[in-house]
């Protein structure tokens, strides 16, 4: 079982996002693969349909182009993202807006398994719906969905939040902000909150049994059934079944239009 992991954490360092994405690869135990789209030359969807509808992936030469095939491949996804204005980053934004190549008659990536991670100072929930609502519309199995609230705002970095009345720091923690001496201590990380490191190791077990059981697994909401999460093996199982079952269908429907025609043609003569 293949699992590739992407993380928009920001450049330069291995932050939260990161370790996160890269924690739920390790613990999976499966072959994986991690890729920090940061690091990679792209652009959004161009609209370049001509390019995808045939193939259905995208086409759109660049850094990024050559994993839209290896998603195609691989049996799940862990998308993680910082939080950026109030909700996922413009390049995890871009990134999944180019599944659009995937939808074109079918959806190539519907019902594959997919763990997203956000992580950033606030509003971590929006960016978590927000990155759900994205991959909704390509039919994904957000199986599990990981937020971190960190509480340290860029203005920890930049250097300059004791002069900023806009920043995240000063909208935090007011004017105590403008004494802050900002140390190394007061900046989370997500291996020392009891709740993130329970939900990492739960994705990575939901990851794991995928292929240990085979079976079917039941997801739950607030206690209450929501989803049956099926191995790539058994989805693709279930869509031979449902394609066949279409094509005897339809068979059937003109078999009968055939005898209907004919009945009518004899009284008709």
């Amino acid at each position: 079982m293949k699992v590739l992991g992407f993380s928009a954490g920001s450049v330069g360092r291995e932050g939260n996002v990161d370790r996160m994405v890269k924690a739920i690869l390790d613990k999976s135990g499966h072959e994986s693969e991690f890729v920090k789209l940061t690091d990679l030359n792209f652009s959004g969807c161009k609209g370049c349909v001509q390019l995808c509808a045939g193939p259905q992936v995208c086409k759109l030469a660049d850094d990024a182009q050559p994993y839209y095939e290896k998603i195609l491949d691989a049996d799940a996804i862990v998308i993680g993202s910082p939080v950026y204005m109030n909700t996922i980053t413009s390049t995890v934004s871009a990134f999944i807006e180019r599944f659009y190549g995937y939808r074109h008659v079918d959806i190539q990536v519907a019902g594959k398994p997919f763990v997203t991670v956000v992580g950033g100072a606030m509003m971590v929930d929006a960016a978590q719906d927000n990155m759900q609502n994205l991959l909704g519309m390509f039919e994904a199995d957000v199986n599990s969905s990981i937020a971190f609230k960190s509480s340290v705002p860029p203005c920890f970095k930049c250097g300059r939040h004791r002069e900023c009345k806009i920043g995240g720091a000063y909208m935090m923690f007011g004017d105590t902000a403008k004494d802050m001496t900002i140390t190394q201590e007061m900046f989370a990380r997500w291996e020392d909150d009891k709740e993130t490191v329970s939900a990492i190791d739960d994705a990575s077990e939901m990851l794991k049994k995928i292929s240990e059981t085979g079976a079917p697994i039941i997801i739950t909401q607030n206690g209450r059934a929501a989803g049956v999460l099926l191995s790539p093996a058994e989805f693709d199982v279930l869509i031979e079944r449902t394609r066949f079952v279409k094509a005897v269908a339809a068979g059937i429907a003109d078999v009968e239009s055939m005898i209907t025609n004919a009945r009518f043609d004899e009284q008709s003569g």
